[in-house]
């Protein structure tokens, strides 16, 4: 597996927030972007100063992350009320 360059600790909050995942070509990325990408924003830091290309990207690549996070979270929402719903029918019947 092919993992991100970062110290364990950030692992492990990016872990522990469920930001992390595994993509088809066993890479770790961040949700909805590339090994690539995911290295670049993890790697950007806000208190160097950037050219605007830089910066445009580094939002480009935040905006899609926290989309996919929110599909995710979104998703499992409906998981659990659709799982709670019919734990209700069945203990109906």
């Amino acid at each position: 597996m092919q993992t991100l360059e970062i110290s364990s600790e950030r692992r492990a909050r990016l872990l522990a927030n469920n930001l992390l995942a595994i993509n088809s070509r066993n890479q770790e990325v961040l949700h909805g972007l590339s090994h690539e990408e995911s290295q670049f924003l993890i790697d950007f830091d806000d208190n160097t100063p950037h050219h605007a290309t830089t910066l445009t990207r580094r939002c480009e690549l935040a905006l899609r992350h926290e989309q996919a996070r929110l599909k995710i979270a979104v998703a499992d929402d409906e998981g659990s009320a659709d799982e709670e719903h019919r734990l209700r029918v069945e203990t109906r019947f």
